[in-house]
């Protein structure tokens, strides 16, 4: 695990910004299409009050009567053999448990009042099936417990649903979407052990002579100057991590940089290399040699011929190759200039 600064974390969003973008849609969308597009569009809603059954004033007696059948016939409520019975009377195929899920209630015991509000997404279904609930509700109080005190506070009115609850919450999932999306990504730098761009190079204790993820020139006049302070002369070895992969044009531009010709050791044994650096180092300050990568023997059987070997690391890299192989040089005595990268 490492530490990661702001500026990482604001490459890593710019670099992976699907990883942020795709969760946050797939959750607000989906809540959307559930909560707005595919939710009922009507709501049925009613009110019941439970009252006296004598015409005296009311008493605090009472109003504790009240309030303990309020709470006795909300059990009512929670019967399956209610909705089956007005799931039977209803001329449509909803099952019982249809009508109990897109039915809302709420006991006020100390009002003895009980609201009502159904969902359906047709108008007339609606009202049919609430009046129904209610209907069948009052029945149970009068057949289970002979008691005739259920009234109306509110008959059933419909009226089309508010979607802004829908929105509100779709709104909330797209947040807690890029939320998670931001969390994923954060865990994933963490414990990434890629290198993404130059900084993560730096950060190992390694000297970055160029990144080529940017201007060209520059990075080259960067690598020249860093040549020419370290010596007035060198044969100098470009090897990468684990592949031939970097572009060649890296070699040939930094030999055209610093007026240096290139000894290509493909196809060629350990005494021709070593012929060709001779031949050139009478009239030449600085010779490049464009080695296999560092999982290739001859990039350190060359190393007797080098004075410095350049590394050159490609986009996704893992540290832990790179780090252990430049401490396999240091460890071999092998001077290493620093790394070049490149996407």
């Amino acid at each position: 695990m490492e530490k990661i600064t702001t500026k990482q974390i604001m490459e890593s969003i710019k670099r992976n910004k699907w990883l942020i973008l795709v969760p946050a849609l797939v959750l607000g969308l989906g809540i959307f299409g559930t909560k707005v597009l595919n939710s009922d569009s009507y709501e049925a809603q009613a009110v019941l009050m439970v009252t006296s059954n004598d015409d005296e004033p009311i008493s605090y007696n009472k109003l504790i009567l009240n309030e303990k059948l309020a709470n006795i016939y909300a059990q009512f409520l929670e019967s399956e053999d209610l909705y089956e019975r007005v799931s039977e009377k209803l001329d449509t195929n909803l099952e019982s448990d249809d009508i109990e899920d897109k039915l809302e209630y709420e006991v006020n015991p100390q009002g003895g009042v009980i609201s009502f509000s159904y969902k359906d997404r047709n108008e007339n279904r609606a009202r049919d099936s609430l009046t129904l609930i209610t209907e069948e509700f009052r029945d149970y109080a009068k057949n289970y417990l002979n008691m005739e005190n259920i009234e109306y506070l509110q008959n059933v009115v419909v009226k089309e649903s508010s979607k802004t609850r829908g929105i509100v919450f779709s709104i909330i999932g797209l947040i807690v979407g890029a939320l998670v999306g931001l969390l994923i990504l954060l865990i994933k730098e963490i414990f990434s052990d890629k290198i993404e761009e130059a900084d993560d190079i730096r950060q190992l204790g390694l000297e970055v002579l160029g990144d080529f993820s940017y201007d060209n020139k520059s990075e080259l006049g960067k690598i020249r100057r860093k040549i020419i302070n370290t010596s007035n002369k060198a044969v100098i070895g470009l090897s990468s991590i684990n592949d031939k992969s970097y572009e060649a044009n890296i070699t040939k531009k930094l030999a055209e940089s610093i007026e240096a010709p290139v000894v290509s050791s493909q196809g060629l044994d350990y005494r021709k290399v070593k012929k060709q650096i001779l031949n050139y180092d009478v009239d030449k300050d600085y010779i490049l040699v464009d080695e296999e990568s560092l999982e290739n023997s001859e990039a350190y059987d060359l190393a007797g011929l080098e004075d410095y070997k350049i590394i050159v690391a490609k986009k996704s890299t893992h540290k832990k190759d790179l780090i252990k192989q430049v401490r396999e040089l240091e460890r071999l005595g092998i001077k290493v200039l620093g790394v070049i990268y490149y996407k």
